[in-house]
């Protein structure tokens, strides 16, 4: 009878020793019954008594099957044994993997929570990148974007113009030598010396239509052209120069009190051609465009629709509507609106078909006019934060304090809001001791799966000997030494010492919670960028330099758990071997199936024989015996 090979869930480190006494007391035992067998035969050949012919044939088949199949089953016994072991260490390394993959991303480390005292002026939120304390913020004024609202016009058809075609004159930005629409910087003049005042102008691309001034000289785009051959175009020219017209577009006018420089670094110097010229005196406009509508459609519902086509506004960030007021008479209100900050101010002017005659005007002819008493001008955000000033463009700013974004919703007066910035590195520690369990875990199994001595169910001195252990377990070492890929000359904590984390004598990895607690307080973005090299999301399939302590185990865990990782191709190598020596059991049992048919159809002709001989036997002497008694009358 065929037998099946021992489960890897049963081996032991005494499997080898038990396997060994099985083979030795099966094969004694074969040895006796055949011996006793043998003398059996002998017997009955004298005694004519029968002989258990099935008996005696199956132990010489199994004298000959035990000793290989119990080799056989030893072997797939080692395997199986091999096999527990290595899903042993891949479990162990996948909990590593599983630790570190909860400190891979900058995301697992938690920002600064911030608190404010004063919700309804500021809030703020925080990232890792910022440092524990408070600040005393107070909102002066908040960042406003410019609004105009027209007058009330009696329905969306209302024809402002008497029906005939008009255009929209768009300036954006203001008009004075500070625009920062053309970032003039300016330098002022001194007669006494004969110094000439000069203004640096950085100008801006321009679409088709797009118009921009300086000192009297106007280029107007016919195509799209770059902010730097805006600038080429202005550069090298003589006062009173107008130059000829460009592929990109035309100038009128012309340059008046100043000559320009060359392009450097993408600005023109313009020079005044007089001491006595002030800064006033270079008019630069800022970016412009006209919108053309034609016949018919100089209505409020075309001119909303026409504004918001036009790409160069929806650039500046100018938006338009139309209002319903619900006012009996004149319900109707054309409302425009830019982008937050005093910048992004503008100008709307109607003009007629001739681009030169104003259309806008008086309310009582309804012409294209806004209500002063309900248009909002354009203005900055000004806070003061700990003493000092900061003016900004939006009330979003992210500049002021470092890794803080402040949210500002209205002023606080005269008295401060407080803004508390605190981190709670609870969930933090926990996936570092987490990470520590992981390895110390780890490293207790390399022991068991390799010590020959070990009694563990299951796993207990199944690598004996392997090299893969000694290598999984330098490689794992490897990965909690040394310096991170991450670190970088103004990183101070570098290394997971510097955190808390060591190794002793014995192998065993500790955390002293009270030098990590240190560490976080004083060097919390240090850490994050340790482990994470500031990364989110690193792909676990292709390396990425300088990512940090847990990106880089992450990645090497990885390949050792893939399919063509050492685990799993050792795994499957014993695996195959396995289904090989299953098949040599089959091919051993087949033969002797064979063996045993064979030996018992020879035993039983013998016994069939023998039975004869005796019969015989028995013949012979009653024949014997009846000429004895005739001889001898008995």
């Amino acid at each position: 009878m065929a037998t099946s090979a021992v489960s890897s869930t049963t081996s032991t480190s005494g499997t080898t020793a038990t396997t060994s006494s099985a083979t030795a007391s099966t094969a004694a035992q074969i040895t006796a019954a055949n011996k006793a067998a043998a003398q059996k035969l002998i017997t009955s050949l004298n005694a004519g008594s029968g002989v258990d012919v099935a008996a005696l044939a199956q132990n010489l088949v199994d004298a000959e099957k035990v000793p290989q199949q119990n080799s056989i089953n030893s072997k797939i016994t080692k395997n199986e044994s091999r096999i527990s072991g290595y899903s042993a260490l891949s479990y162990v390394m996948s909990q590593v993997q599983t630790a570190f993959a909860a400190l891979k991303d900058k995301s697992s480390f938690n920002p600064l929570t911030a608190s404010s005292s004063n919700i309804n002026a500021v809030t703020a939120t925080a990232s890792t990148d910022g440092a524990m304390g408070n600040h005393q913020t107070q909102v002066v004024n908040l960042a406003k974007s410019q609004r105009n609202v027209s007058i009330g016009y009696p329905d969306t058809s209302y024809a402002l113009n008497s029906g005939a075609a008009m255009k929209l004159n768009l300036r954006f930005g203001t008009t004075s030598p500070t625009t920062p629409t053309l970032q003039i910087n300016t330098t002022q003049g001194d007669s006494a010396t004969s110094q000439n005042e000069t203004s640096s102008i950085t100008f801006p691309a321009l679409a088709a239509g797009d118009k921009v001034s300086v000192g009297g000289l106007t280029f107007t785009a016919t195509s799209s052209i770059s902010a730097n051959a805006v600038a080429t175009l202005f550069a090298n020219l003589q006062d009173g120069a107008t130059p000829s017209a460009s592929n990109s577009g035309t100038f009128t006018g012309a340059l008046k009190g100043f000559s320009s420089a060359s392009v450097t670094n993408g600005a023109v110097v313009f020079t005044s051609t007089t001491t006595s010229a002030n800064v006033t005196d270079l008019s630069a406009s800022p970016l412009s465009t006209t919108i053309d509508l034609v016949q018919g459609k100089d209505t409020p519902q075309e001119i909303v629709r026409a504004i918001n086509l036009s790409a160069t506004a929806n650039a500046a960030g100018i938006k338009a509507s139309l209002a319903n007021t619900g006012d009996t008479a004149n319900p109707y209100r054309i409302v425009l609106s830019g982008n937050l900050g005093a910048t992004n101010g503008f100008t709307i002017e109607a003009l007629g078909a001739d681009g030169l005659s104003s259309i806008s005007g008086g309310i009582g002819n309804k012409k294209l006019s806004f209500d002063p008493d309900l248009s909002q001008s354009a203005d900055d955000a000004r806070v003061n934060v700990n003493g000092v000033n900061y003016t900004r463009s939006s009330n979003t700013l992210t500049d002021v304090i470092t890794g803080v974004t402040l949210n500002l919703k209205g002023t606080t007066g005269v008295t401060p809001a407080t803004l508390d910035l605190t981190r709670d590195d609870a969930a933090l520690k926990t996936n570092i001791n987490a990470l520590v369990s992981a390895y110390n875990d780890a490293i207790t199994m390399f022991g068991v799966v390799s010590d020959p001595k070990s009694t563990v169910d299951t796993y207990g001195a199944t690598l004996v000997g392997d090299s893969l252990v000694s290598s999984l377990k330098q490689q794992l070492r490897a990965m909690f030494t040394g310096d991170s890929s991450a670190a970088k000359g103004t990183t101070s904590v570098k290394s997971l010492w510097q955190m808390g984390i060591s190794v002793d004598q014995k192998g065993v990895m500790s955390l002293d919670s009270a030098k990590l607690d240190s560490t976080l307080q004083n060097n919390y973005n240090d850490v994050m960028v340790s482990f994470t090299g500031g990364y989110n999301k690193v792909s676990t399939y292709v390396s990425m330099p300088n990512a940090g302590f847990a990106n880089d185990a992450y990645f090497k865990i990885n390949k050792l758990l893939s399919n063509t990782g050492p685990m799993t191709t050792l795994t499957d190598n014993a695996t195959k071997k396995n289904t090989k020596y299953k098949e040599d059991l089959t091919k051993l049992q087949t033969r002797m199936d064979s063996m045993l048919a064979r030996y018992t159809k020879q035993f039983a002709s013998m016994n069939s024989m023998v039975g004869n001989v005796n019969s015989q036997k028995t013949s012979l002497k009653s024949s014997f015996d009846g000429m004895m008694s005739t001889y001898t009358n008995k």
